[in-house]
């Protein structure tokens, strides 16, 4: 290659698009030319990083070990750049990059790199301002990754507890949905200032598991289309504390704000307000807000559910019991808020329904 196809290279560069002609043509003769046959290894992953690459032809492939085998991150092609943040931070190579064909880079090893930092004073602060931007938007990529591996895996966990009864259909879509709306809200109001959009956000995540603690009730209880004898009853309020030691296990490896929701949610949906309830028999606002909003959203639910045992009532019935119920079973304040907006509620009953139909 000659000066004028590096510049040419470099201008294509997401790197160096934004210098000026001069700059680029300066940093043309700080490259070298290093080409790869097909299949070859450019840098392994624990390498030290020594140099960086930008792609003149062809195409490289970037994977990481799992521990469970090679995972193909993405593949890049001319003008990409890679292996430039473990230069600049003296640490390994995150990952491995291997040719998928044979291909040409344009690299510019260390040494050159420094020296051109301490003599350029403006290359130096443009080149820290690109790569802090690259870097916080490869955070928030890989942040946003890991919150949805979260979900699926909170949510195929809450599936699996719920699977073991073919009668509930889309209850789970529901409840959730039914939890968010509820602390949508409340949201904002003077009464209820713990919940925050962040706190709309978690319940809308985690309320899914509120009955994971049925995967240890036999079936010969959990499927039971009779009433239950008092014996079988204690068995089946078992799956709060149950689920709650659960949970408690998950919290000695991330104690955050939305796995002690989980908690709160998984150990007290079957607390009441008039203290009732169980396992604890909490009374009023000893019960976590999260927990009375669940209560409001389970019970609603199961209301407009047909069960073996028990016919679903409409819309209008369900309301009038849930209207029965306030300041015994629930939160008054917080049934006159959802009785006050029950069309929205309905709505999403609907929606999963027609689902399931």
């Amino acid at each position: 290659m000659n000066k004028t196809d590096i510049v040419s290279c470099l201008n294509r560069s997401s790197l160096f698009s934004s210098f000026k002609r001069e700059t680029i043509e300066l940093a043309a003769g700080r490259f070298r030319e290093k080409s790869f046959r097909k299949d070859e290894i450019v840098f392994y992953e624990g390498d030290k990083g020594g140099a960086f690459y930008i792609v003149a032809a062809g195409e490289f492939s970037i994977f990481k070990e799992t521990g469970r085998g090679l995972r193909e991150l993405k593949r890049i092609g001319p003008g990409e750049v890679f292996g430039e943040m473990a230069m600049i931070t003296l640490e390994r190579r995150s990952a491995t990059v291997r040719a998928v064909k044979n291909s040409l880079c344009l690299m510019m090893d260390e040494g050159d790199f420094s020296e051109w930092m301490k003599k350029d004073e403006s290359f130096s602060r443009n080149i820290y301002k690109i790569l802090s931007y690259r870097l916080n938007d490869s955070n928030e990529r890989y942040t946003k990754e890991i919150f949805n591996a979260h979900q699926a895996i909170i949510f195929s966990l809450a599936s699996l507890a719920e699977s073991r009864d073919p009668t509930t259909g889309s209850h789970l879509y529901r409840v959730r949905e039914h939890c968010a709306l509820l602390a949508r809200l409340l949201c904002g109001q003077p009464n209820y200032l713990d919940v925050t959009p962040i706190f709309v956000e978690s319940i809308y995540i985690v309320s899914p598991l509120h009955d994971i603690g049925k995967v240890a009730i036999p079936d010969g209880i959990l499927l039971k289309t009779g009433g239950l004898t008092p014996n079988e009853f204690e068995i089946m309020k078992s799956h709060t504390t149950v689920g709650a030691k659960s949970m408690m296990m998950v919290l000695e490896y991330c104690d955050n704000e939305t796995f002690r929701m989980a908690h709160n949610i998984v150990h007290y949906h079957h607390e009441r307000f008039n203290g009732a309830g169980y396992p604890c028999g909490l009374k009023g606002d000893e019960i976590p807000i999260e927990a009375r909003i669940i209560t409001l959203a389970d019970v609603y639910d199961a209301l407009r559910s047909k069960r073996p045992y028990k016919p679903s009532l409409s819309h209008r019935e369900a309301a009038e019991e849930i209207n029965n119920m306030a300041g015994s079973f629930f939160d008054p304040a917080i049934t006159e808020i959802m009785l006050a907006h029950i069309e929205a509620f309905e709505e999403i009953d609907r929606k999963y329904r027609s689902n399931d139909e």
